[in-house]
């Protein structure tokens, strides 16, 4: 059992109940200023040879039917990623790699391409709709962490930050299997957003009664929102793993609210 008096950003024991919400409290460092829910994910355990699939019609068509929304972002975020690294025959790993789409855009520019997604609907999903094959293990696994070290000279977290259980480790495991000189890309909400600052306000002004998005920016639900940086915390967080910040956008005139980082790692970095 987590202690979520201990904050997963700087481990200190200077985590604070601040907001309690329908479902989950969020949690607030007194010594970092991050913030986080109280709520790990447990992975799924499938059995490979389950006989009833998840991927039912309705299943289907509800991912197909995201595909398109989701399809423009996607695609902006492989031109930034055709701005800093040459994709043909180019190393990739896309981790949290959902349907398969980007896993998919990588390929039609002649990468070779490695996905990790750990809910197997989506794995059939990209299977039949792509001929992508995912993989189920998550990157913290020997799988990846000892067959692949500084291997990949791309891997991308897209929207993934925020959904996982320990957000420092996941980067680190990820420095891991670069290769020295590659470069890692990633997307996720940020908490210098407006509508973040004034869901605070509110709910300070209404004594809790009146949280405005803080309900829905934060889910215990499997793979929703666990935490949300500031772009001053992620920053401070790569660097600390050993990256190299080579771009780091945040504009908070944009709807999204993302931060998105394009970071290297330096030629000549070994593994621990």
């Amino acid at each position: 059992m987590y202690d979520f008096s201990r904050c997963k950003l700087c481990t200190e024991k200077s985590g604070v109940p601040t907001y309690k919400l329908k479902d989950s409290t969020v949690y607030a460092c007194d010594s970092c200023g991050f913030h986080y829910i109280n709520h790990l994910d447990t992975m799924p355990s499938e059995s490979p040879d389950e006989a009833d699939s998840p991927l039912t019609q309705k299943a289907w068509d509800f991912i197909e039917g995201k595909l398109i929304p989701n399809g423009k972002q996607l695609r902006k975020n492989l031109r930034i990623v055709q701005e800093f690294s040459r994709l043909s025959e180019a190393q990739c790993l896309d981790i949290g790699a959902g349907a398969g789409l980007f896993s998919s855009l990588l390929s039609e520019e002649g990468a070779s391409v490695y996905g990790i997604e750990p809910q197997r609907v989506f794995r059939e999903f990209a299977q039949k709709k792509f001929d992508i094959a995912l993989n189920a293990e998550t990157i913290d696994d020997a799988f990846w962490q000892k067959g692949f070290a500084d291997f990949f000279d791309v891997v991308t977290l897209w929207d993934v930050l925020e959904h996982v259980n320990f957000p420092t480790e996941t980067l680190k495991e990820a420095y891991r299997v670069i290769r020295p000189g590659g470069r890692l890309f990633l997307d996720t909400p940020c908490r210098d957003s407006f509508v973040y600052k004034i869901s605070e306000w509110s709910y300070r002004l209404s004594k809790g009664t009146n949280p405005l998005l803080l309900g829905s920016l934060y889910s215990p639900k499997p793979f929703r929102h666990k935490q949300i940086f500031s772009l001053d915390q992620l920053v401070q967080l790569v660097e600390s793993i050993g990256y190299t910040v080579v771009r780091a956008n945040y504009s908070p005139l944009k709807p999204q609210n993302k931060i998105v980082l394009v970071c290297q790692k330096p030629d000549g970095a070994h593994n621990e």
